[in-house]
């Protein structure tokens, strides 16, 4: 794996972490702050635009099913739907870092057998 992909992932998980923690964290006080709930909304929509573009690179797909929408209501279901939101963020975000490792691991593999070899033949 490419040194830019890898602090690309470090760098991401700096930023996102942070504000899906945030977010399952809400309060239901936090919920009805209209200036908070739009604030933390536009960080996910940031966040999942991260995570789709690291989906595509991997060759990954948004899990059947999953609600892309914006979701917020004025009623202060808006806690319940942040929550939810960042969970979903979180487990894509997940199998993106396994997908990374996996392919990591796969090329450090490679590397290491034409080593072998290449000391092999040495010998």
């Amino acid at each position: 794996m490419g040194i830019s992909k890898v602090n690309h992932l470090r760098d991401s998980t700096y930023i996102i972490r942070p504000a899906l923690v945030e977010a399952k964290l809400m309060t239901e006080k936090q919920g009805r702050d209209a200036v908070y709930v739009v604030t933390l909304k536009e960080e996910l929509q940031k966040i999942e635009a991260m995570i789709a573009e690291m989906e595509s690179r991997l060759h990954l797909e948004n899990p059947a099913g999953q609600d892309t929408s914006c979701g917020l209501a004025g009623d202060g279901s808006n806690t319940n739907w942040i929550r939810a939101k960042s969970s979903e963020l979180d487990l894509r975000f997940k199998r993106i870092e396994q997908a990374e490792n996996a392919t990591s691991d796969s090329r450090r593999g490679r590397v290491l057998m034409t080593s072998a070899r290449s000391n092999a033949r040495l010998r």
